[in-house]
């Protein structure tokens, strides 16, 4: 595994990363699947408006025997430049307690329940921007007019996205008759004569328990 490691090498750069034809792969699918989303538009800066700068991040993906499972390049927007009142106006991220993580794997193991971790692509992704927020175009994007983006949707590294995250997603499965614990708003219960399917959500990880496969398959 270490040498494998070692083997792969992470850019440290768009500089670097653009010489590898894998890594030049990976961030065109990050561009492709931004742009599908409808992440941000084309405009001029207006006057009195700052854009926000982002960088690409490299990560290889291993396999759990050691072998390579994919080349990873996340476009990251620098939300550590934005300003309270003006780029954001609150922030929220849903950690749950570790003694629930404990709980629901201890309960999964002595009932042989079936445990999930499903991974949502792009999951900053999917909940309408409120702020207005301009970012500078990308490296790897061609910018002839001189334009900046504005941002219809979240970008990881937002201050905003993980409550944006939280919120589409909360929303969703109350939708689908689960119930927000009030105790931890990150802990979600569907209830039944039949069965019981626990969600709970770390930032952006989601873990699933229940008793009923059906209803495991209709939530994922």
């Amino acid at each position: 595994m270490i040498s494998l490691f070692t083997h792969y090498q992470e850019p440290r750069s768009y500089e670097q990363a653009a010489k590898d034809l894998a890594w030049v792969d990976a961030m065109n699918k990050e561009i492709d699947a931004l742009m599908l989303n409808n992440t941000w538009d084309f405009v001029d800066l207006p006057i009195g408006k700052k854009a926000i700068s982002s960088k690409w991040v490299y990560k290889v993906k291993l396999n759990s025997d050691g072998s390579l499972e994919r080349f990873k390049s996340q476009l990251v927007i620098r939300g550590f430049t934005q300003q309270d009142g003006v780029d954001y106006q609150e922030v929220f991220s849903p950690v749950v307690k570790m003694v629930e993580i404990i709980s629901i794997i201890t309960l999964a193991a002595s009932k042989g329940s079936d445990l999930f971790q499903p991974y949502v692509n792009n999951g900053f992704l999917h909940k309408d921007l409120d702020e207005e927020v301009y970012m500078k175009v990308p490296k790897g994007i061609p910018n002839p007019s001189n334009k900046v983006c504005r941002l219809k949707k979240s970008l990881y590294g937002l201050k905003q996205a993980s409550r944006h995250w939280f919120s589409k997603l909360s929303s969703t499965l109350v939708s689908l008759c689960y119930q927000q614990s009030k105790n931890d708003y990150s802990l979600f219960i569907n209830k039944c004569s039949t069965s019981i399917t626990i969600i709970i959500v770390y930032v952006d990880d989601i873990l699933i328990i229940g008793s009923g496969k059906v209803e495991i398959d209709h939530v994922k």
